[in-house]
């Protein structure tokens, strides 16, 4: 007989349950794209104490909505538009709890105001002290919230979607999750999304490319975006991908900020 054994459902897990049920009645559009980073490595490279890939790709979507704010915006409950000017972004980070790595979510608030630097250092003080973020302060509304039924928590959950300040305060306005940082290698990911805007850092990769008629290596990141179609557009939706892009390549987030 082959041997197993049996744990206890997490009760973390079922908010993920929770929220993949709600995001399936949204309408989400996929864009998968691989960004040449090679001068942003170059940058980081030459930095005494470079910050991480994760929080240059934070700064650079940033700037980036800052330019398209209209796709992080969220629909209210009139079903009017409500765009933010600040973008908060909310960012997975991995961290040691009782002895267990653990993936939890941290609001970098106004993201599109930060330098690469500040957003390091916020998301290293986090992983240091996991309870210092707010969201890890939570753990009152975290009890209610569990024993709550299924389907009211839920249809909770679907509604904080339509509640645009208590959206940006509990999941900020812009998601991004990171799965190069668990192992090397390029790839994309797709999941759902509780924000309009979700973004999956994947691996990054060198391969040769062509530069000016020559072949040079170059280091490329994969990325994945994920929109609410309900509320966003293709237009703006391009138009954000192609900043996002030409800031990650030129690595204006890191040359534009005083570091």
């Amino acid at each position: 007989m082959a041997g197993y054994r049996i744990e206890a459902f997490p009760r973390s897990r079922r908010i993920i349950v929770d929220t993949g049920e709600a995001a399936g009645r949204r309408h989400p559009v996929h864009g998968l794209i691989e960004v040449d980073i090679t001068r942003t490595v170059e940058i980081l490279d030459g930095l005494s104490t470079p910050p991480s890939l994760t929080s240059c790709v934070a700064a650079s979507i940033g700037l980036a909505v800052g330019q398209v704010p209209e796709v992080h915006a969220v629909r209210d409950l009139r079903n009017r538009l409500v765009i933010f000017d600040d973008v908060d972004i909310n960012v997975m980070i991995e961290v040691e709890l009782d002895g267990r790595s653990f993936p939890m979510n941290h609001v970098i608030r106004s993201c599109n105001t930060k330098s690469v630097v500040e957003i390091d250092n916020e998301l290293r003080a986090i992983k240091a002290d996991p309870g210092s973020s707010a969201t890890m302060n939570l753990e009152g509304a975290a009890a209610f919230y569990f024993r709550l039924p299924r389907f009211v928590r839920s249809r909770l959950v679907g509604l904080l979607h339509r509640l645009p300040h208590k959206q940006r305060q509990l999941a900020g306005t812009v998601g991004i999750s990171s799965v190069g940082m668990f192992g090397k290698g390029g790839g994309w990911g797709i999941g759902f999304t509780v924000q309009t805007l979700s973004i999956i850092v994947g691996g990054t990769v060198v391969r040769p490319a062509f530069v000016d008629g020559a072949v040079e290596p170059r280091t490329f990141l994969h990325l994945s975006f994920t929109f609410d179609h309900d509320i966003v557009d293709g237009a703006p939706a391009a138009r954000f991908v192609a900043d996002a892009r030409r800031l990650l390549e030129a690595g204006s987030a890191l040359t534009d900020h005083t570091l």
